[in-house]
């Protein structure tokens, strides 16, 4: 199961790259570079690809 935290509330929608932090079950930390259009979808791509996710937090973006 994974845990999405929305940390950015940015209304807009062109795409950025996003460094988003997984943290895994076992507390093993992983950043991750993907790029969205929303700090949600940022996460839910990040967790995508990491294995035994537990949460995401965004820690920051570069907007294109």
């Amino acid at each position: 199961m994974t845990y999405v935290s929305c940390i950015s509330l940015d209304t807009n929608r062109r795409l950025k790259e996003y460094q988003v932090e997984v943290i895994t079950f076992d507390g093993e930390s992983e950043i991750v570079y993907v790029i969205a259009r929303t700090a949600d979808e940022a996460q839910e791509k990040a967790a995508a690809q990491v294995p035994d996710a537990d949460y995401t937090m965004v820690q920051g973006f570069c907007e294109y």
